[in-house]
């Protein structure tokens, strides 16, 4: 029952993905546009990968989550972290590979603990808690 209910969840996530690139196109270009108008408006000497745009919108739906639950939110943060991931991995892929289970868990391990400390961060900022 629950590997059904992965795959379906699965199954609507690329649907989402499918639908979103037909209407905005490429979401790797995006990203990328994005952290290059992003770079420049910020005064960086060099831009934002886009996998870091993504991950920023990832946070930025997890703050969301705060209002209240929508199950649209986190089917977009979900999604965003998978194309995260799938930029990150094309432009940093190791030369020698562990075993290819264990460098996909320790991916998301260090993803899920980079976009906690981002969470946590803007937390502070918009509670300006200290």
């Amino acid at each position: 029952m629950q590997i059904a209910k992965i795959k379906m969840s699965k199954e609507k996530l690329k649907q989402i993905r499918q639908a979103k690139h037909l209407e905005y196109g490429s979401f790797d270009a995006n990203m990328n546009n994005i952290g290059r108008a992003w770079s420049s408006l910020l005064g960086l000497n060099k831009d934002l990968p886009g996998h870091v745009v993504a991950n920023m919108y990832v946070i930025a739906k997890l703050i969301r989550t705060q209002g209240g639950f929508k199950q649209d939110t986190y089917d977009d943060a979900a999604n965003y972290l998978y194309q995260a991931e799938l930029m990150q991995k094309e432009t940093e892929e190791p030369e020698v590979e562990p075993d290819e289970e264990d460098l996909a868990l320790a991916r998301r391990r260090e993803v899920i603990d980079r976009v906690e400390a981002n969470r946590k961060a803007a937390t502070k900022a918009i509670y300006n808690v200290k």
